[in-house]
């Protein structure tokens, strides 16, 4: 009878949220493990200012403001068939939005085999409107045609010395508000216990906040200038707050709920699970890095 009891408590459906927290963060680095597979035919090598972007890492990014720059850009044509690049792209992503962009046209013919240098001016007049900090960038080389095929591409770090009023910035700000409005309200709502008593529409509204935090954190490592995270770091930094609040809004009480020993004890196996998930983040970052 005493097993058969705690075979029944085990499966209530409060454990559910416990499950979902441990399968979406395991989902979160499996995404953010996932790279592009796309095959690449023209190998890139390029310097701004004399700065090459191989050595503008994430510990060192490379400045960029509304002065005029020279690029030099040094294209080889690594297949057996002859390739036409026809544009020059430059973006800078954040959370996987693309808050920097910037497109010329370059027009070069290379054949099997050839290498080709030119030199592009670049006048980033409007890029302190568009962002502020640190971003992961690429600089991409295009076919022409409709469907603009990529020939190739490298991968940098820059600094955008753009306005507090970029977009970005804007960004930044409605996130802090948003965020800090969604936690007041169920803040609110748990004190005076007037949350929603069904408990899945609970926990939706506290995971938006958790959401909402995670998000924040990840964009203040770009805006305040501390790390520009690749996505197998910002995807569990997004995920881990948002799973934790699902199911802390699963188990909260509601406006027709009380607490009893049972969600007492449900509550307790929560916090250690959530702990041990934090641990096994943390060991998985360490491995990653």
């Amino acid at each position: 009878m005493t097993a058969h009891r705690l075979r029944s408590h085990r499966e209530k459906p409060r454990a559910l949220p416990i499950r979902l927290a441990a399968t979406a963060l395991a989902a979160a680095f499996l995404l953010g493990a996932c790279g592009d597979d796309s095959s690449e035919v023209v190998s890139v090598e390029a310097t701004i200012d004399g700065r090459a972007l191989d050595t503008a890492d994430a510990s060192d990014p490379l400045p960029l403001s509304t002065e005029e720059s020279e690029l030099v850009l040094t294209m080889t044509n690594t297949s057996d068939t002859p390739q036409a690049v026809r544009y020059l792209r430059l973006e800078g992503e954040m959370v996987g939005l693309t808050f920097l962009t910037y497109t010329t046209r370059v027009g070069v013919e290379l054949e099997p085999g050839e290498q080709r240098t030119v030199t592009v001016p670049l006048d980033f007049f409007d890029i302190d409107s568009q962002a502020h900090g640190f971003l992961r960038s690429k600089l991409a080389l295009y076919a022409p045609g409709a469907d603009r095929e990529l020939l190739g591409s490298d991968d940098f770090a820059v600094d955008v010395r753009g306005s507090v009023t970029s977009t970005m910035a804007l960004f930044a700000a409605l996130l802090l508000l948003t965020t800090l409005a969604s936690l007041a309200i169920n803040a609110k709502g748990l004190a005076q216990r007037t949350l929603p008593p069904n408990r899945f529409v609970r926990a939706l509204r506290f995971g938006v906040s958790g959401l909402g935090v995670g998000l924040l954190l990840t964009v203040a490592f770009s805006v305040l200038r501390i790390f520009p995270l690749p996505s197998v770091a910002w995807w569990p930094l997004l995920l881990i707050p948002t799973a934790i609040a699902f199911a802390a809004g699963y188990v909260a009480p509601g406006a027709v709920d009380e607490l009893d020993d049972e969600e007492l004890e449900d509550l307790r196996e929560l916090d250690e699970t959530l702990a041990a998930v934090a641990a096994a983040a943390s060991e998985g970052a360490d491995g990653t890095s």
